[in-house]
């Protein structure tokens, strides 16, 4: 899943603004259920993240092809770093404090 930084542009927060579709694993590696996620610009100039309307939302900051994201889930901090890929869409880890797994990742797909 993760790549050297290619020759491609370096990605701006502003290139992913949009909707998407998710998919991926729990830390335990169990799957998920997929769902959406829409990435806007915050007035800071930072990335804000809302998953599935509102269950969760997030803030994230593009170094590079890299967006590294804050949350919360469960009442516990998460932190992802996904990858963004050269077809728009991005791929990465997540870890979630206290759980025990670290196969946390997602799939997002721009619709």
């Amino acid at each position: 899943m993760w790549l050297p930084v290619s020759s491609y542009a370096q990605t701006k927060n502003a290139d992913l603004i949009g909707n998407y579709a998710f998919s991926g694993t729990e830390t335990d590696g169990k799957p998920n259920a997929p769902g959406t996620l829409v990435i806007s610009m915050d007035k800071s100039g930072a990335l804000a993240l809302n998953w599935d309307d509102g269950q969760y939302v997030g803030i994230g900051q593009v170094a590079g092809n890299v967006l590294a994201v804050a949350t919360v889930a469960e009442g516990r901090e998460v932190i992802m770093i996904m990858n963004v890929n050269a077809d728009g869409s991005l791929e990465g880890w997540w870890w979630r404090r206290t759980d025990p797994g670290t196969q946390g990742a997602e799939v997002w797909k721009k619709k």
